[in-house]
């Protein structure tokens, strides 16, 4: 899942590969505001065919928390 969250990032946001881990914090370690987060959620929806409802992104704060919440939805 990670990975597969990982290019997603790559191709959306623009940022180095190198820099994303799961422990890669999404505001402070890649400066990603919130039209970034909306446009990268959107294409995460549409690569896993889920919908990931906002109140759900509330203490999510890292890239590996990210993709625990999109392989629990994805279930």
């Amino acid at each position: 899942m990670f990975e597969e969250i990982r290019s997603i990032m790559v191709s959306t946001l623009d940022v180095d590969e190198d820099k994303i881990t799961p422990s890669t914090n999404l505001r402070t370690d890649l400066d990603i505001d919130s039209l970034d987060l909306v446009e990268f959620v959107s294409e995460v929806e549409s690569h896993f065919g889920i919908m990931i409802p906002q109140d759900s992104l509330e203490g999510i704060t890292t890239v590996g928390d990210f993709a625990d919440l999109v392989d629990k939805l994805n279930q």
